[in-house]
């Protein structure tokens, strides 16, 4: 590794030295610098220069002559703000249309000019998985199962540029992480044997009975209401931090597989006699059980929250009709199953007290076994699981059963354990033919640990988790040394398989790639195709989505529990970001136009959902596709919840925030950072003061005016919806009352004016070409695993141009940037 890290700092180094040695002459066109000069200064040095440097931009010591990256990306920035109208502001003294036209046409042929002469192929190709990618490479190289594996969970979190966490210059390589390397491939490995063991199966029932851990048959436990002849249990509460129904005498599943588990049970007094507010439940909503697989060594399975929970299921009971449901679901050796009643009650004992001192005085709540109880109430006929008449979930019995046979048709790499079986484990973890050197390396590696007592098998399984700490497996590209016109098809199938599957490719690919036919347009497309049937290519949806729309920002800053409890009594932030990516998966795989981002007529939502959003009640809890109603404003990106709780901060909205992700997201043009000595915004909960009046002050500040009159106006609009995306009419104070109506005007810096949201969505369809370019730019930096830059102006421009033709449809948009020459040739 040493060995490697040198190599790569002294090819840098001499790169370098070269560049330094070697002075760069580049052609200018004639006269394009005296024109550009003399438009800056006479347009823009007055608030970008000595004395003023508004939006922390410089300009009057700028080099005309466009002789590196940074000069030019600072004139190509100038020439796009002239292009959209947006400089010189309205406020200042305007050009004349001749002059603008001049000194456009004169600086974009001196940038093309630049860009010809300042091309490097080849940039920032050089990357190392990121955890993502790490964890899909591991799960398809070896066959395992990783919905509850998970190798990368020690390492360091992936640095992010603008959202995206597979950018090459920011995927360093530590000491530390080398060592997270070495104890995940040791894992995974012993994982994977582990996962082949073949073990008889089991079919175990456990009746209600085995998840009471009840004193006295007569007497119900505090957290369950348990009939006293075992007969079944019944839960009613839903507080996840309160105990969950778990067999304690069944000890976890004997190996990792598929197994099956079916659950008698049903839905007890949804429709109750009690106060509709007594106990925080909707009572037109069915009774739902949640399944959830544990690992009961992480912590105790019962009792609340594990960290190692996952849920499989959650369904709607039938009521008052015992109903066997069954799940397959995959268990890793050890887990065990528990039921949680995903929509009861919170604060349930608080409200039981209340409700039987009112409602059932005859009985002592003491009945309702507490910590101090060692003997039965003096009164035991009057039992609260007699009197009690609120909603819960009956559990009859559980059984479970498996594990599955494993799939005998796939390909096992680790199958025979024997030194000729190295070579397909090398081609499938480098993604490409090993070089012989590197055969004979690791076979010689081989040998030692058996010279030194290692057995065979034992002797193989250590020189595979050696190969997984090798750069060809961490690192993307294959080494600088190797044959690029061998190799080459085989990095354009790593290329494309980790940009639609953040993953290795598959056989398939693999093959294609040795075909040497991969690079023609029509080998590439198909294979494009074909893999975006794949099920793999849901983590094009979830990381693309994630990084372009900052939903890997979602939670960071939680909502005010108080303030915002359904936020969190109904787990709502995971059904906020998958109404995101159905969304996106739809309008991808229908090749839907990309305008349907800004407004469309449809979104997907589950019951859960559809009640926050105040739509007509979609049944269950499975997502589908609904129409919106003509009057919602919900239609597209910005009115959806993943959106506005990302760019929220837990208590309060920020148009600013919001206004901000519009321009960076939506029409990619993000404003400069604010200048350090000016104090941010606090909201004011409070409602003393607008949002408008708080912001109009700030704006008095010259340095932030010009930016503020972009951010401001579309971040109005947004202020439509609360800090979890609840549509408002109103702000509200601390204690909760009625301050001020929102004022969802604005007008943008182009003059155009909007009365709310949907019309501000209207104005945004006009500027569609300037998003064609924002999720162009966003996509190729995505796909390339690098930032685009002034170099990739004329390939994301082609792309724009194409895409426009083809009607921008969003699978479109991944072909082209499949078949653009930075994709296949960079």
């Amino acid at each position: 590794m040493r060995c490697f890290a040198l190599i790569r700092n002294l090819t840098f180094a001499v790169t370098l030295l070269i560049a330094w040695l070697v002075p760069c002459h580049l052609p200018t066109a004639q006269g394009a610098e005296s024109i550009a000069l003399e438009y800056l200064q006479a347009h823009c040095v007055r608030c970008h220069g000595v004395d003023k440097q508004k939006a922390d931009r410089r300009f009057d010591a700028l080099s005309a002559a466009i002789s590196d990256h940074q000069t030019a990306e600072q004139w190509q920035e100038i020439l796009d703000v002239v292009n959209l109208g947006d400089m010189p502001p309205e406020d200042e003294p305007q050009p004349t249309a001749d002059e603008t036209k001049r000194f456009v046409a004169r600086l974009t042929q001196q940038i093309e000019i630049a860009r010809e002469h300042l091309a490097s192929g080849g940039q920032g190709r050089f990357r190392r998985l990121n955890r993502s990618e790490y964890r899909n490479t591991i799960r398809d190289l070896l066959g395992l199962n990783m919905e509850s594996f998970d190798p990368t969970a020690s390492f360091p979190a992936d640095d992010r540029i603008d959202g995206f966490e597979n950018i090459g210059e920011r995927l360093v390589l530590s000491d530390y992480l080398m060592q997270c390397y070495l104890e995940a491939a040791s894992r995974s490995i012993e994982k994977a044997v582990q996962s082949r063991e073949v073990i008889d199966p089991i079919d175990v029932s456990l009746p209600a009975e085995k998840f009471s851990k009840r004193k006295f048959l007569f007497r119900p436990e505090q957290s369950f209401i348990v009939n006293p002849t075992g007969e079944y249990v019944d839960v009613a509460h839903s507080a996840p931090r309160l105990p969950r129904l778990h067999a304690r005498g069944f000890q976890g599943v004997p190996a990792d597989g598929y197994y099956t588990i079916r659950v008698r049970a049903e839905g007890i007094h949804r429709e109750h006699p009690y106060p509709p507010r007594a106990l925080q439940v909707d009572p037109d909503e069915p009774i739902q059980m949640q399944i959830i697989v544990t690992d009961p060594n992480v912590a105790d399975a019962g009792k609340g929250h594990n960290s190692s929970d996952r849920i499989v299921a959650t369904v709607s009971l039938a009521d008052h009709e015992s109903t066997v449901y069954e799940f397959r679901t995959w268990m890793d050796k050890g887990f065990v199953p528990v039921i949680r009643y995903a929509n009861g009650p919170i604060n349930f004992r608080a409200s039981l007290v209340k409700l039987v001192r009112k409602f059932h005085p005859e009985t002592m709540t003491s009945n309702w076994l507490d910590v101090f109880s060692t003997e039965p109430s003096d009164i035991p006929d009057a039992w609260i699981s007699d009197v009690y008449q609120g909603p819960r979930m009956r559990i009859h019995h559980l059984q479970i059963a498996g594990p599955e046979p494993r799939d005998a048709s796939r390909m096992d790499l680790l199958a025979d354990k024997h030194p000729r079986s190295l070579r397909p484990f090398l081609f499938h973890a480098f993604r490409r033919p090993p070089l012989e050197s590197e055969v004979a390396r690791y076979r010689q590696f081989y040998e030692s640990r058996r010279a030194s007592g290692e057995s065979q098998a034992s002797a193989f399984l250590t020189t595979c988790k050696a190969i997984l700490c090798s750069p060809s497996f961490i690192y993307l590209e294959t080494p600088p040394d190797e044959d690029n016109s061998v190799n080459g098809a085989f990095r354009l199938a790593s290329r494309l398989s980790y940009f639609l599957w953040s993953s290795m490719p598959d056989d398939h690919l693999l093959e294609v790639a040795a075909s040497g036919k991969l690079n023609e347009p029509q080998t590439l497309l198909a294979q494009t195709h074909r893999m975006l049937r794949d099920p793999r290519a849901e983590a094009l949806i979830v990381n693309f989505t994630n990084s372009w729309l900052r939903l890997n920002e979602l939670g960071a800053m939680p909502p005010d529990p108080q303030k915002f409890a359904s936020y969190y009594d109904r787990q709502l932030e995971p059904l906020m970001r998958r109404e995101t990516q159905l969304f996106f998966a739809e309008i991808l795989h229908k090749n839907m136009s990309i305008e349907k981002f800004i407004d469309s007529d449809f979104t997907f939502a589950n019951r859960s959902l559809a009640k926050h959003y105040g739509l007509p009640t979609v049944a269950g809890e499975e997502f589908r596709r609904i129409a919106l109603p003509g009057s919602s404003f919900r239609g597209g990106l910005l009115a959806q919840a993943s959106v506005l709780t990302a760019t929220s901060n837990g208590v309060e909205t920020s148009p600013v925030t919001r206004g901000i992700w519009v321009l960076e997201n939506i029409l990619g043009s993000p404003p400069p950072p604010p200048p350090p000595d000016v104090e941010p915004l606090e909201p004011d909960i409070r409602g003393a003061t607008t949002i408008r009046e708080q912001l109009a002050k700030h704006r008095s500040v010259e340095t932030c005016a010009e930016c503020h009159r972009k951010i401001d106006p579309i971040g109005f609009a947004l202020e439509s919806f609360d800090p979890i995306g609840s549509l408002r009419f109103n702000y509200r104070d601390s204690s909760g009352k009625v301050a001020r109506p929102v004022d969802t005007t604005g007008t943008l810096p182009t003059g155009e004016a909007f009365a709310d949201i949907a019309e501000l969505k209207q104005l945004l369809l006009g500027q569609k070409t300037q998003f064609a370019h924002c999720l162009t730019e966003k996509m190729l930096t995505y796909g390339l695993g690098r930032e685009v830059g002034f170099q990739d102006r004329p390939i994301v421009e082609a792309i724009v141009d194409e895409l426009a033709a083809r009607g921008n449809g969003l699978r479109d948009l991944v072909e082209l940037v499949v078949l653009c020459e930075a994709f296949r040739d960079d």
